[in-house]
């Protein structure tokens, strides 16, 4: 299975819902669970609408700049028959003036059926009264061997 077709979104993963830490709450990283649920709708324009203009992101298969390079990579994956159950758990968030900065996880169906999942880490940069992804960084974790 190439790389490409395991990474579906993690967070072209940004990331996040499920059980945040306190620590998360507080600041109110949001950012994650926008982007699970827009993902988890079909809605790339939505996902990529929470990328800066210059934002990075990096995947196993690649890097690309820009909201609409983010966008064409997420319709692909969702061609290719990624579930749309993506689950993202953010388990650190930080912020320091116009910066926030978080990690955690995240899992998926694959389109052949099987889960798949890996690590994340964002950070994301003060615009206007919201946040903006900067670079979004994730892997694919491999599944145990048997």
């Amino acid at each position: 299975m190439q790389p490409r077709a395991c990474l579906f979104s993690a967070f072209s993963i940004f990331v996040i819902a499920g059980a945040a830490t306190a620590a998360a709450a507080e600041i109110k990283c949001t950012g994650d669970s926008q982007w699970q649920d827009a993902f988890n709708k079909g809605d790339t324009s939505a996902v990529a609408a929470l990328y800066a203009s210059d934002a990075v992101e990096v995947t196993p298969d690649g890097i690309r700049v820009g909201p609409a390079a983010v966008k064409e990579r997420l319709d692909g994956e969702i061609k290719e028959g990624w579930k749309k159950d993506l689950v993202i758990v953010a388990t650190k968030c930080d912020s320091e003036g116009a910066v926030r900065w978080s990690s955690g996880s995240w899992k998926q169906t694959s389109p052949q059926g099987s889960p798949v999942g890996g690590f994340w880490t964002a950070i994301e940069v003060k615009d206007g009264n919201g946040w903006k992804l900067q670079n979004l960084t994730f892997n694919l974790t491999p599944p145990p061997q048997k």
